[in-house]
C-alpha cells in the first residue's frame, strides 16, 4: 500500500510539472523585437534572413548553402560554402569583433573565393559595407574586383549572419 502512494504522489508531482511546463504563451503583450541600427548602403543583393548570396561577372544569384561570420585576434570575417567547398567564400578585416555598421577595409588578399579549382582574390584593397549588427548577427554587402581566372567582378550581400 505505501509502494501505490509513493507511485501516486510521483505521478501527481510530474503531471503537475509537465503542465505548468507546457503553460500558453500569453499573448496580450507581445514580446519587443530588437530593431537593427541602419546606416550607410550595401552594394550586394540583399539575402534572405540567415542567408548570403553572390554574382559572378553580373550573373545569376547564387545562395550558399551554409554561412557565419567567426572572430579572433587574426580579425573578423565570414566563411559561405555552396556545394562544400565547391563554392567557398573566405573574407576578412581588421580587428577582433569589428561588427560596428559601416565600412570595413579588405586588404589585398583578405577576400578569397573557391570556385571549382579556380581561386579568386582581390589584388587591391575593396570594402565591404556592414549595415547592421543585432542578435549577434550581421547583415551587408560587397563589391569586390577579383582575379585568378573568369570571374573578374563579384557582388554579395549577406543578412542576419549568425556568428559561429
Amino acid at each position: 500500500m505505501k509502494k501505490i502512494i509513493i507511485n501516486a504522489s510521483l505521478l501527481i508531482a510530474f503531471t503537475s510539472l509537465f503542465i505548468i511546463g507546457c503553460k500558453k504563451k500569453d499573448t496580450s503583450s507581445p514580446e519587443e523585437e530588437s530593431t537593427p541600427t541602419t546606416t550607410g548602403s550595401t552594394t550586394g543583393t540583399p539575402a534572405a534572413s540567415g542567408s548570403f548570396t553572390w554574382t559572378e561577372n553580373g550573373g545569376a544569384v547564387n545562395t550558399a548553402d551554409s554561412s557565419f561570420w567567426t572572430t579572433g585576434t587574426w580579425g573578423t570575417g565570414f566563411r559561405a560554402f555552396k556545394g562544400g567547398y565547391t563554392n567557398y567564400f573566405e573574407i576578412n578585416w581588421a580587428n577582433q569583433n569589428n561588427t560596428s555598421v559601416g565600412s570595413k577595409s579588405l586588404t589585398a588578399g583578405s577576400f578569397t573565393f573557391l570556385k571549382g579549382s579556380a581561386t579568386y582574390t582581390n589584388a587591391a584593397s575593396e570594402n565591404l559595407v556592414v549595415s547592421a549588427f543585432a542578435s549577434n548577427a550581421l547583415t551587408g554587402g560587397f563589391t569586390v574586383s577579383v582575379s585568378g581566372g573568369t570571374v573578374t567582378t563579384i557582388v554579395g550581400g549577406f543578412n542576419a549572419i549568425p556568428k559561429k
